[in-house]
């Protein structure tokens, strides 16, 4: 287990790729010297870096707001006042809108496996592109640097390069965050997903991990739920399969038994792997499994609303009552706020698995995701 998980959160060896830092970082000073807004965006390849804390004092010298990907969330804190969101997620438009009055991308560790370009960022502004990676050429991509290269020494050349002024102020920082903290929270009539989030993140230790599920609530954490650690937060990638969830929970419980460890799943999700509870009895792994039973498939209820189609196929049913058990492991229902703070409380108690059923309203994902 130890040996595979250092396999897997390992950087490429250093013998692999060219220490071309010092033309990166002449490149990256040249630009800096023209742009007025230049921002940072930070992607899955940074999660292997070594050198987040440069890259944090080069965001702080130089006054340059960052965003990241839903991969990358952690790596750089989210308390801090420069952290701008998360692109390509709930209320995604606002994030964009932000970034669109960049005019210099600087992305470090971006992989466009993860997520293409083209998806979030306006056509021909320049990038510079730091990665172990070169990125591919397409259209309307505007390359000023684009190689592949030693990613921690790159980083360590940008925190060399000396403060260039730009117009980005504080105020422009701290009005973007909270419009978007309002935006991701609407009102809502009845019990809602942000609302859940917002008890369980508040119950969660700083370095609890929190494994979720594919549905809209993917969406939903990845643009609400703020971590300043890394690897806290567990996201399959891409447009994955559902089913992810619990199995990554139950996983990260035996990597790091001595951490508090969550995992969020919808309720179709929940349909599809209910099953691996049995495993978690079996081993008696003290995760609390937080189903957001709406009754939907969220995420395809949005997606046909985007596109005015006639709602299909999306409907799971009325929620039937939450029983006392799935395959032994203890369940408790909550329908409102309060309700699922108590609920969190009973499931840290126990030492093994427990269920809790938040019921939610579907309701609020529609003005969340997709936007």
């Amino acid at each position: 287990m130890a040996e595979a998980k250092e396999f897997a959160g390992g950087a490429q060896p250093a013998d692999t790729v060219v220490d071309l830092s010092g033309e990166m970082a002449q490149a990256l000073a040249a630009s800096l010297e023209q742009a007025s807004r230049p921002i940072v965006i930070t992607g899955l390849t940074f999660t292997r870096s070594a050198a987040a804390q440069v890259l944090l004092q080069f965001i702080e010298r130089q006054n340059i707001p960052f965003v990241t990907t839903l991969h990358a969330k952690g790596f750089l804190p989210e308390s801090h006042a420069n952290f701008a969101g998360v692109v390509g997620r709930a209320r995604r438009t606002d994030v964009k809108a932000f970034m669109d009055n960049a005019d210099l991308i600087i992305a470090v560790g971006f992989d466009p496996i993860e997520m293409n370009y083209e998806e979030w960022m306006k056509r021909d502004i320049p990038i510079i592109h730091v990665s172990s990676e070169a990125a591919e050429p397409g259209d309307g991509l505007n390359f000023l640097w684009n190689r592949a290269c030693d990613l921690d020494r790159a980083v360590e050349a940008l925190g060399r390069l000396s403060a260039v002024k730009n117009r980005w102020s504080a105020k422009e920082f701290a009005d973007h965050r909270q419009a978007l903290e309002r935006a991701l929270r609407p009102a809502a009539g009845a019990f809602a997903a942000h609302e859940a989030l917002d008890v369980v993140r508040e119950k969660l230790p700083a370095d609890a991990i929190l494994a979720y599920d594919v549905g809209a609530h993917t969406h939903q954490i990845a643009s609400q739920w703020r971590t300043d650690k890394p690897k806290t937060l567990l996201a399959t990638n891409g447009w994955s399969s559902m089913g992810y969830g619990m199995p990554a929970a139950f996983a990260a419980k035996l990597v790091c038994p001595e951490r508090s460890v969550t995992g969020i799943v919808g309720d179709g999700g929940f349909q599809m792997t209910a099953g691996e509870l049995t495993l978690a009895r079996r081993l008696n792994l003290a995760v609390p499994t937080i189903v957001l039973n709406d009754g939907w498939l969220g995420l395809m209820k949005v997606k046909q609303e985007r596109r005015n189609y006639p709602l299909s196929g999306v409907r799971l049913g009325e929620p039937p009552k939450s029983p006392p058990h799935y395959f032994g492991v203890p369940c408790r229902p909550a329908k409102t706020i309060d309700e699922l703070r108590s609920a969190l409380d009973w499931a840290f108690a126990l030492n093994g698995p427990s269920v809790i059923e938040a019921f939610i309203d579907v309701a609020s994902y529609s003005q969340t995701v997709f936007d």
